[in-house]
């Protein structure tokens, strides 16, 4: 590649990889903060773009930095610097760090963040939750929420189990019987507690996804589905890595000069407190995102 990687370069590598046509009509991915024609000679990979985020990648001397999540979900009609998401716009063109997000168009993207967990799990796809009829014929699309068959039943206590050590959490939350034989699995990274009437249509055994809620809950105790609340941060943190990777191959395919990194610490915002008798005890709901070598993409 002859001429400088720009931040354009960036957002068009990513559309490669997970098109953000794949996105779903709220969202809002691609270039967050900056100018696409900005020159970047290192990236930084998160999953949030945090004062954290991009104060980190200011001092690594990144001038991008690709989250999953991005800073903007919504319209904004006043940007006040005093707190997110102004606060992380100021910190950001003070540190010359352009933000590019990929978000719902990673969810539902070959490699992406469903895709990824699935395999993780060893999930023989059947196929997704829901699904884009533009974009079913794209071999890069798998669709929002995955489902299929585990090589073998298990309880969901023991799913519930492999799931915490795969993800590096120490506590997972349960709806339903622990006992209950699973096989038939549905999943949905991130907040997926939309799709439970889906999961429930294929005459899934559990359903693993984020952020579930109350009577949601109590719906899926109803229907006889159980439920595995890995959290909204363990069930995404792992794609920062295989998207890092992914862009640096890419960088490297067309001669780019480019070091793509991932984060160091980024953490779960939540904590759970144990209480018994004699103690009480602090427990991560996350393991910190690993990481942070360089990857050259020369």
């Amino acid at each position: 590649m002859t001429t400088p990687v720009t931040v354009a370069h960036i957002v068009q590598w990513i559309d490669e990889l997970a098109p953000f046509r794949f996105a779903e009509s709220w969202d809002n991915c691609g270039l967050q903060v900056g100018d696409p024609r900005a020159e970047v000679s290192r990236v930084l990979v998160a999953l949030d773009p945090s004062l954290h985020t991009v104060r980190e990648a200011a001092r690594r001397r990144c001038q991008a930095l690709v989250t999953h999540h991005p800073l903007f979900s919504k319209a904004v009609s006043t940007l006040s610097l005093d707190g997110p998401p102004g606060s992380v716009v100021a910190e950001a063109i003070r540190g010359n760090v352009h933000i590019v997000s990929a978000h719902t168009n990673l969810d539902a993207a070959l490699h992406g963040t469903n895709d990824t967990l699935a395999r993780a799990v060893g999930l023989a796809v059947h196929g997704p939750l829901e699904e884009n009829p533009a974009a079913i014929h794209d071999p890069r699309y798998v669709g929002l929420g995955l489902y299929g068959l585990l090589p073998e039943p298990c309880s969901a206590l023991d799913l519930a189990e492999s799931l915490a050590r795969l993800v590096g959490i120490r506590s997972v939350r349960l709806v339903g019987n622990p006992e209950k034989s699973v096989q038939k699995v549905a999943l949905c990274t991130g907040s997926g507690m939309s799709l439970l009437g889906r999961a429930i249509q294929h005459d899934c055994h559990v359903f693993i996804t984020g952020d579930v809620k109350y009577h949601d809950a109590h719906t899926a105790l109803d229907q006889g589905i159980v439920v595995i609340d890995i959290g909204h941060f363990a069930s995404e943190a792992f794609v920062v890595a295989p998207l890092a990777d992914a862009l640096a191959a890419v960088g490297r395919s067309r001669g780019a000069v480019l070091e793509v990194m991932t984060s160091i610490g980024e953490k779960d915002p939540f904590v759970t407190v144990i209480f018994n008798e004699n103690r009480r005890e602090c427990v991560a709901g996350a393991i910190e995102i690993s990481g942070g070598a360089a990857d050259s993409g020369k």
